[in-house]
């Protein structure tokens, strides 16, 4: 092991076995500590996902962002490579709390806003996360070159430093909902890799597909025709009548 202290066991999973390191030593018992899932033998070069927590993908299993997806997807995406490592941080709400992160749902479902315009209204950064810890993970665990699971090229800029070469992987996963497909675009807007072309579901695709097919509807102009008019009809005179 490297440069920090960690409590290595194994668990047991459907899909295989792996192993889980917890960082920290006896005097930082209280709290969630910075943990990870180890699969395989990892070695310079392997796949690594830095995932900070979401109770509300997580556990609640909303559709509204792509945390759950993007948990999911790394850890397939690391048991078919045969090795990788994926970091699970306690920083919910992008590194401001859980409330920080109910009062930012509040304002954006009640304004029409993204996230990140919520927290600036809430005078929060838009992004307090940091990643000292997934590094000090990293290094204990021998490594020094990692290829990062992500479509933040803030996060790939945060953990490179002068020994620790990190390239960036993106990896594309679709919101299950509008809200969810929003997010994403809101994400591409503030500097993620994110390409929105790609985000659209099959349904959506067809639907502009056929609106291209099918040729638009022009409103019929309107032509006034003539009305025949009728000569009014002279009264008879009348006529005496003889009896």
């Amino acid at each position: 092991m490297g440069d920090r202290n960690l409590t290595e066991h194994e668990l047991r999973h459907a899909d295989g076995d792996f192993r889980v390191v917890v960082l920290g030593d006896v005097s930082e018992m209280h709290g969630n500590r910075p943990c990870a899932a180890v699969f395989g033998e990892p070695t310079n070069g392997c796949l690594v996902r830095i995932h900070s927590r979401c109770v509300y993908g997580e556990i609640f299993e909303s559709v509204d962002c792509d945390c759950r997806d993007q948990l999911r997807q790394s850890m397939a995406m690391m048991r078919k490579a045969g090795a990788g490592v994926l970091i699970y941080l306690d920083q919910e709400g992008r590194g401001a709390g859980l409330l920080a992160k109910a009062l930012g749902y509040q304002l954006t479902q009640r304004h029409g806003i993204d996230t990140f315009s919520s927290y600036r209204s809430l005078g929060l950064p838009e992004d307090c996360r940091t990643y000292e810890d997934a590094v000090a993970i990293l290094r204990s665990l021998n490594l020094r070159h990692i290829r990062l699971l992500t479509n933040n090229p803030a996060k790939v800029a945060a953990l490179s430093t002068a020994d620790f070469q990190v390239d960036q992987q993106p990896f594309l996963v679709r919101g299950q909902s509008p809200e969810a497909r929003r997010y994403l675009a809101a994400k591409a807007r503030y500097g993620h890799t994110i390409p929105l072309a790609k985000l659209d579901t099959f349904s959506e695709r067809v639907r502009r597909w056929a609106r291209r097919l099918v040729p638009s509807r022009q409103q019929a102009d309107v032509v006034s025709l003539p009305v025949a008019t009728k000569e009014p009809v002279a009264a008879s005179t009348p006529t005496d009548m003889v009896s």
